[in-house]
C-alpha cells in the first residue's frame, strides 16, 4: 500500500514538473499567460494561484463541462 502511494505521489509530482517546465518555455517564447484555446490573456489571479495554467477560466470551465458530458 505504501509503495502504491509513493508511486502515485511521484507520478503526480512528475506531471506537475512537466507543467511547470512548459510554463517556463512559454515565458521564453513570449506566450506565458495566454490561453491555449482562445488566445486571450489568462487572468493574473489565476496565474498567481496556478502559474502553469494553460487555459483561461472560461475555457477551463468549458473543458470540464465537456468532460463531464463525455462520461
Amino acid at each position: 500500500m505504501e509503495r502504491e502511494k509513493a508511486f502515485m505521489f511521484a507520478s503526480n509530482e512528475g506531471a506537475l514538473l512537466k507543467e511547470i517546465d512548459e510554463a517556463l518555455r512559454k515565458v521564453y517564447r513570449g506566450e506565458f499567460g495566454v490561453c491555449e484555446n482562445c488566445g486571450r490573456p489568462i487572468a493574473r489571479a489565476r496565474l498567481e494561484a496556478m502559474p502553469y495554467a494553460r487555459l483561461c477560466l472560461a475555457c477551463k470551465e468549458l473543458e470540464e463541462r465537456a468532460g463531464r458530458g463525455a462520461s
